[in-house]
């Protein structure tokens, strides 16, 4: 007897497209007949006796209510929410934070952040991420934010310390970044590293620069969710109640083409003074953690970075100083000790060096950019 099912998807998502393939392979062979339902509308017809099994995304309340009253077999597709109740096949959201971690760690970057939303599989890419780069003892700066919320993404990028590494929880959260980048004169890779999710090749290569991406494994989600699908309309029963499907691989484009900070003694000495740039580094203390002579050292930042180890640390300094001033009312004197200045006239000097302008002068600029933005929010 032939089997009738229904794929409950979005077939116009290039995702729910690549699933798709997966299924029919399973589906051909078994001898199903597939009917396609939009799931962004109800059903068109009652389920119940019409079909002997479902799989698809049914993550929304009203579609879960029809796979109730259908009672019979279904598997699902979406990330995991605490509601539904069915067996699952999706992707491994930790391991893509991972993932997104060994291949921004391997450009040599010492600065990480992650920009996302509050969903479930947001947060477990997020956590994958940071769980990572915490192995490595290094630390991330992490927004959530919502959609048409430009203004705080944008003072986000602005404060964080640079060279970053960013991971976006999607392609389309990746090209929100990019864009602000473009608006606030960030250079991609250069000085903001992006990589999305989804590796959607028209999003990724229409952007500027073209977008790297980790690609989910969406063909292999499709067949394996068709093939428990099928044990499960034979009478069997799932071997665990969710299968994680690793994602395929990094999809590298411009948006992380950072070629020259592939020296490993580079990028040791780098994350070095990230790590410990508020202890009042000098270029000796970097130099007993990478066993090569100063001057090799020195060849080999510029050769990397354009710039040299001390140039490097006085960098890295004037970023801690910055948020700090920023975002606390510390005096001129906490502000050098906490970014590693021997005292407050130096800072200054450093800092007026460095950005063309006095800490305070900095400090006034920062929160009245804050207030306006707070002031716009509001409606003001």
């Amino acid at each position: 007897m032939t089997k009738r099912v229904a794929v409950v998807m979005q077939p116009v998502r290039p995702y729910c497209r690549a699933v798709l393939r997966g299924v029919t392979a399973v589906s051909t062979q078994a001898g199903w007949e597939c009917i396609l339902i939009p799931a962004e509308a109800p059903p068109p017809v009652d389920l119940a006796g019409f079909v002997q099994g479902l799989l698809g995304h049914f993550s929304e309340k009203v579609l879960l209510e029809h796979v109730r009253r259908a009672r019979v077999p279904a598997v699902d597709i979406s990330p995991a929410q605490p509601h539904v109740r069915l067996p699952r096949v999706s992707t491994d959201d930790l391991a893509v934070g991972r993932l997104a971690a060994a291949h921004l760690l391997s450009l040599g970057l010492s600065q990480f952040a992650f920009f996302g939303t509050s969903d479930h599989y947001s947060r477990l890419r997020e956590e994958g991420f940071k769980q990572a780069l915490a192995a490595a003892g290094l630390p991330c700066h992490v927004l959530h934010n919502g959609a048409g919320a430009a203004d705080a993404l944008e003072q986000w990028l602005r404060r964080l310390p640079k060279p970053l590494g960013v991971l976006a929880s999607t392609d389309g959260r990746a090209l929100d970044i990019l864009a602000a980048c473009r608006k606030l004169g960030l250079p991609v890779p250069a000085s903001v590293a992006v990589l999305g999710v989804d590796n959607d090749e028209v999003f990724c290569e229409l952007a500027n620069p073209t977008l790297s991406s980790i690609a989910l494994s969406t063909q292999r989600i499709g067949y394996e969710a068709a093939r428990l699908l099928d044990r499960l309309m034979a009478g069997g029963a799932p071997e665990t109640p969710a299968l994680l499907v690793p994602p395929a691989g990094v999809v590298a484009r411009r948006s992380t083409d950072l070629p020259l900070i592939f020296d490993a003694d580079v990028a040791a000495a780098v994350r070095y003074i990230s790590l410990h740039v508020r202890d009042h580094l000098q270029v000796a203390d970097v130099l007993r953690e990478v066993p090569v002579s100063r001057r090799s050292l020195e060849q080999r930042f510029r050769k990397a970075l354009g710039r040299t180890p001390a140039a490097e640390i006085r960098r890295a300094q004037i970023e801690v100083a910055k948020q700090m001033l920023s975002e606390t009312d510390e005096s001129m004197a906490r502000v050098a000790k906490a970014a590693g200045f021997s005292n407050a006239k130096q800072f200054g000097a450093s800092f007026h060096h460095e950005t063309g302008e006095a800490p305070r002068q900095y400090r006034r600029g920062a929160r009245g950019q804050s207030k306006v933005k707070q002031m716009r929010a509001l409606g003001r």
